[in-house]
């Protein structure tokens, strides 16, 4: 495992902007941020502050319009070929929708192996050894690994996207607001899940929510996102005790009743029964 406090990943003056028949819209402004071997690194802000974008460059899914985005030290704007293959390895994403991002015509083994398959990692009856033991690892049965994403849950179809996400055993995990659409109870199954798994298997984690009580609970690091620009970076006890910046003031305000004891029960919870399948 990489040593613990090596930078990972590193935003540098980090700028998108989008151009329509209305004009251009500067999504990210001027974005400095590094995420640390291990940590998680929440980021927060309201609906359309840039949150998404911002996934999209760390993913190296989208170019920065200026400045750069590093992975482990390598312009993810400049790699090509080869290098960006074994470079998409090493990162992988956890959308909010579930079942959009699964394959629907696939199995729920055969999404979880698609990435192996697709970088020829072992043949096939490896690749779905490997699948049913992700599955189980994420708390979905083995015996329905032959049944349809549409045939599972909600819930059941988003611990199958973690399952398939960490096939590939990737340095960084980026969550986009990965519990949104779930109904609260499966949310707290999730997240207590994608806790779990940080802790056993030494993760480094960029978690994007809206949800400030989750973020409390999960995050090392706190980034605070208004109009595409971060406007406070803290450790997360420090930032949600004494926030410096007045939009982060406003934020926490806004959700004061859901934070301390009660936070705690988005991921403390004990675990609450769910169908497997429909």
């Amino acid at each position: 495992m990489p040593d613990a406090g090596e930078v990972l990943v590193r935003a540098e003056s980090v700028s998108k902007v989008f151009s329509s028949r209305a004009g251009d819209v500067r999504a990210v402004d001027e974005l400095s941020f590094e995420i640390m071997r291990g940590e998680t690194l929440g980021l927060v802000g309201e609906s359309g502050s840039g949150k998404s974008t911002v996934a999209r460059l760390v993913m190296g899914l989208q170019p920065p319009t200026e400045g750069r985005v590093l992975f482990d030290g390598a312009d993810l704007a400049s790699v090509r070929g080869r290098e960006m293959r074994a470079l998409r390895r090493r990162m992988q994403m956890v959308f909010q929708n579930p079942y959009g991002s699964l394959l629907p015509h696939y199995t729920a083994a055969a999404n979880v192996a698609e990435p192996l398959r697709l970088h020829k990692i072992g043949d096939q009856d490896s690749r779905r050894k490997e699948a049913l033991r992700l599955l189980d690892m994420v708390g979905v049965n083995p015996r329905f690994a032959d049944l349809y994403p549409r045939q599972f849950s909600g819930g059941q179809q988003q611990r199958i996207a973690i399952a398939r996400a960490l096939a590939l055993n990737p340095d960084l995990l980026v969550c986009d607001e990965p519990t949104s659409a779930l109904d609260v109870s499966i949310q707290a199954q999730i997240l207590k899940l994608l806790v779990d798994l940080r802790e056993s298997l030494g993760l480094t984690c960029l978690f994007i929510s809206h949800n400030l009580a989750v973020v409390e609970r999960l995050a090392t690091r706190v980034a605070v996102m208004n109009h595409g620009q971060l406007v406070e970076l803290a450790p997360a006890e420090q930032l949600f005790h004494t926030p410096q910046h007045s939009y982060t003031q406003t934020l926490l305000a806004a959700v004061l009743p859901v934070r301390g004891a009660k936070a705690a029960t988005l991921v403390d919870a004990p675990p609450v029964p769910e169908e497997e399948v429909t």
